[in-house]
């Protein structure tokens, strides 16, 4: 999918059309509320484990690439487990993660398979589905970000990142994208982040802190009123 193609105009047009209208039938139908939830919790996990098999019965898997350890597979997860158990502290870290990294992935996607391919599928269901089901969950389900929400993304976050690491020194990946020599990063937001590894990953946390606080900030704007 090239970017700001067709397709992805398309892609981006309906994930904006699903974030408003799913909320609002959430919020008309009651009566399949329970129903919309579980499906589009269900939804992101089949999507990670149907690609999993995808890859290994093409021959393709490599613990190098496939594990799902990028931060939107984590997101997916977290995600489902915020639909299926209605806990704050999923929503918390659904919104956070879904409003900056899933969003700037999928106006920035990496993919060169095109419509109708599995990747091209997964990809739009764990970006386009994440983000949906994320504004589902907040304004649909009225699950939102409670006051210390940023500490406990951040701790979350750190979780993350500490896995990806261990996980990347292992495996020789680039999960999270945390290499800060790697090529990719420069057709990325992350092309304006310093290459020295430390600046590098401090600079991530810096950028990091300030996206979730300015996805959290309409929450606490709307505490005070």
């Amino acid at each position: 999918m090239i970017m700001f193609s067709g397709t992805h105009w398309a892609v981006l047009v309906v994930t904006c059309l699903l974030c408003i209208t799913m909320p609002v039938w959430v919020r008309q139908r009651p009566d399949k509320a329970d129903v919309i939830r579980r499906t589009l919790a269900w939804t992101l996990i089949v999507n990670i484990v149907i690609y999993q098999f995808y890859r290994i019965a093409a021959g393709y898997w490599s613990a190098s690439t496939d594990l799902p350890m990028h931060l939107c597979a984590w997101a997916n997860v977290v995600t489902a487990l915020a639909l299926l158990t209605r806990k704050p502290l999923f929503a918390e870290i659904a919104w956070c993660w879904g409003m900056t990294g899933s969003v700037n992935a999928l106006i920035t996607p990496q993919l060169d398979n095109p419509f109708p391919e599995v990747p091209f599928i997964y990809f739009v269901i764990g970006h386009t589905g994440l983000i949906t089901a994320v504004c589902t969950i907040v304004f649909g389900f009225d699950i939102r970000p409670r006051p210390g929400a940023w500490l406990r993304v951040m701790v979350a976050s750190q979780v993350y990142f500490l896995s990806a690491i261990a996980v990347n020194a292992i495996t020789n990946a680039n999960y999270g994208f945390l290499d800060p020599m790697d090529p990719f990063r420069n057709q990325t937001v992350l092309a304006a982040f310093p290459n020295d590894g430390i600046w590098f990953y401090v600079t991530f946390e810096l950028a990091g802190a300030l996206l979730f606080g300015l996805v959290l900030l309409p929450f606490r704007y709307s505490e005070k009123r």
